[in-house]
Parts: structure tokens; sequence; C-alpha cells
């Protein structure tokens, strides 16, 4: 005769099996319902905050690099911009809609998964109706975002004008090279100078990135103290500006929900 102790432990393993099928379910079911290749591409702004630098108004120079000022959603997950921007004007007078920092994206593992789908879907609807979102992420928070890089098109790393430039933009490259990004990585410059002068912060950290990690970066340009952008002189290695219009559309959301979900089953 079977003991009540073997019954509820068949009746656990039963239960268990049950829970996890159900859970496997709704994860398919979620990520089948995101919309796949969408116009919505995905660029991010990485900021190599331990420098200590400043930047001319993101609002005067992104539209430049972007070339497409009606297309930007800014989603300011660097919590630099907002505090500057919104604290002194109206939302409505900005050239570009901001989404605040989203502070659950620096703990996605601790959630349950209906907190997970309901914050996915509540970024989903906020990006459905955009075509270009432009993502600000400190560089000391980047172990944390594995998910968000690996989904996005492309990555600029900001390199203002100081001392330690080269050695934390290339700090940078080591830490998101160890990720095997299909994205498309650019240095993106930043002068104190209301003029162009020469600089060799992008060329000694492309020689170094390719000597010793083997990769191939690109010049993005130079942004001015007076906001003013100036493109690359060889325009052709970089693309990054280029619209949804003007390339494939992008898998970023699906790629984002499913890194994450990877992330939380421990397989990411």
């Amino acid at each position: 005769m079977r003991d009540q102790a073997t019954s509820l432990r068949e009746l656990r393993a039963n239960f268990d099996k049950i829970v996890t099928k159900q859970k496997a379910e709704s994860t398919q079911d979620f990520l089948g319902k995101i919309k796949r290749e969408s116009p919505l591409s995905a660029h991010i702004l990485i900021y190599p905050d331990s420098l200590q630098a400043s930047y001319p108004d993101i609002e005067g120079w992104l539209p430049q690099l972007s070339k497409n000022t009606n297309n930007i959603y800014l989603w300011d997950q660097a919590n630099l911009i907002q505090k500057r921007i919104l604290t002194k004007k109206n939302q409505d007078e900005l050239p570009f809609p901001v989404m605040p920092k989203q502070v659950e994206m620096l703990d996605m593992t601790g959630k349950t998964d209906s907190e997970c789908f309901t914050f996915l879907k509540n970024i989903s609807q906020a990006l459905d109706k955009q075509r270009e979102v432009w993502i600000t992420v400190n560089s000391i928070d980047l172990p944390y975002y594995s998910y968000l890089l690996k989904a996005a098109n492309s990555l600029y790393i900001m390199l203002p004008e100081h001392n330690d430039s080269i050695i934390k933009g290339y700090e940078i490259v080591k830490n998101i090279f160890g990720l095997n990004l299909n994205s498309s990585i650019y240095l993106l410059e930043f002068s104190l100078k209301p003029f162009l002068t020469e600089s060799n912060i992008t060329t000694r950290i492309k020689n170094v990135a390719k000597q010793f990690l083997g990769i191939d970066l690109s010049n993005a340009g130079v942004v001015l103290s007076t906001n003013r952008y100036i493109p690359p002189i060889n325009e052709g290695e970089f693309s990054g500006h280029k619209t949804t219009e003007d390339s494939s559309n992008s898998d970023f959301m699906y790629a984002f929900s499913e890194n994450i979900v990877n992330l939380r089953l421990g397989t990411h």
C-alpha cells in the first residue's frame, strides 16, 4: 500500500511538470505575439560616465547624427539627459519624445514571468509607432544590459575631449566585444572647441582594437561644442544614421524580449 509521503511526492512532481509546461507555453505565446520585422531600428549611445565629462545638448546634435528628426524617440536609460532637460523644459518643447529610465531593467532576473511580460508589453506599446529609438546607457551599467546590446542595430561609444578617453573608450570596446555582438560599433567624438581640429582619439582606439581584438571599428564623426555635427571624411564607413526605410527591417523588439527571456532562463 502506498504511503502518504510517496503520493505527495508524485503529486508534487506532476504539479511541477504542469507548471513548467505552462511557463514554457506562456513564454512562447508571448513571444509569438510580438510583431516581427518591424520598421523600428535601435541605436545605443554609451556614455563613459567615469570620466565626468560634459557633452553638448543632445537635442542639438542627435537630429544631425540621425538625419531623421521626425523619427527619433529617445529612451534615456542613462538618466543623464532626463535630469538636464526635463527639469528645465516642457516635454513638448523638445524636438523628439523622451522615455525616462526604466529602473527594473537593472534586475530582470529577479522578476516573475508576469512582471517580465508586463514590462515588455509596456515597452512594446511605447515603441509601437516609433521608427528609430536612441537609448542612452552609462558604461558602468553595461554588464546589466547584455540583452539590450545584443538586440540593437548599432552602438555608439561617446568619446569626450578628455585625457583618459582613449583608455576608457578601449575598455568599453573590450567589454562589449566579449558579448559576440552583431551590432555595428561606432566611435563618436566630442570636441570642446567650436571648430574641427585634428584628433587621434578615434584613430588610436581603432588601431588598438584591430591589433589586440581583431575587430574593425567605424568612425561616426565629431560633435563640436557649438552642437554642430561633423560627419567623418569617409562617410562610406558610416551607415548608422540610415533609417529603416533605407535598410532592411529590424527585429529589435523581438530580439530584446527573447534575450530577456533567455537571460531569466539562464540560457543567455
